[in-house]
């Protein structure tokens, strides 16, 4: 009877202890599963915060990429808008030295008429002498191939000048010069020239006309500005 007693306490106390172990055993797998769950939960957010942030920077890189062309766009204009300027100012310019707003210089030729040195007796003086006429077709065929200034005796035409013949004199605006006269022109000297030299052209006609003609071209020519 005593051996039971003994029996039976130590299959209660071995079953105690099995109880009391598996009860601990099971804490410790649960707080184990617990604690994975949390590790997964942060790692789930991180992933989903850096998703977002690669998601925000992709939409930064697009944005910065279409600044920089709306950049590239207003410096373009801006440059564009300086051409314009700058070509609008250089038309402004040219005008006003056609206009004889502005002094100019540059090379050109030199086209002295003179009334011819032998008249016949036979004929009547003023067929041997120039005219306004003659100058009139010579500073139009000048300006129509290119010059970009020209002047009478050192006076410079401008876009109101009035050229007309008094007797032996031209005048000139209302001043008057004596033959010999001598038109000079700034521009192209090649272009002058061939254009002045042209079959039945300007200097042709004058030649008919006896006029003594004499063409030079000049390395520098300066005309002022016209006087307000």
């Amino acid at each position: 009877m005593k051996i039971l007693k003994i029996s039976l306490s130590i299959i209660f106390l071995l079953t105690g202890f099995w109880v009391t172990y598996s009860i601990q055993q099971g804490n410790t797998n649960a707080e184990i599963v617990q604690l994975n769950d949390n590790d997964w939960d942060r790692g789930y957010f991180y992933r989903k915060q850096l998703i977002e942030i690669e998601e925000s920077n992709k939409q930064l890189r697009a944005e910065l990429s279409q600044i920089r062309q709306n950049i590239q766009e207003l410096e373009q204009k801006l440059a564009d808008d300086a051409d314009t300027l700058k070509n609008l100012v250089e038309t402004k310019v040219k005008l006003q030295k056609f206009t004889g707003e502005m002094p100019i210089k540059g090379e050109g030729v030199s086209i002295t008429l003179r009334d011819a040195s032998y008249i016949p007796d036979e004929d009547h003086a003023n067929q041997y002498i120039v005219h306004d006429r003659h100058i009139h077709r010579l500073v139009n065929e000048l300006y129509t191939t290119g010059a970009k200034a020209v002047a009478i005796n050192g006076q410079r035409i401008y876009s109101d000048s009035y050229i007309a013949c008094v007797g032996p004199i031209i005048t000139v605006d209302g001043n008057g010069y004596p033959a010999p006269f001598v038109i000079t022109a700034i521009g192209d000297q090649e272009v002058l020239e061939e254009s002045l030299y042209l079959k039945n052209g300007v200097i042709d006609m004058l030649v008919q006309d006896n006029v003594e003609v004499t063409f030079e071209k000049n390395s520098e020519l300066n005309m002022l500005a016209k006087e307000e």
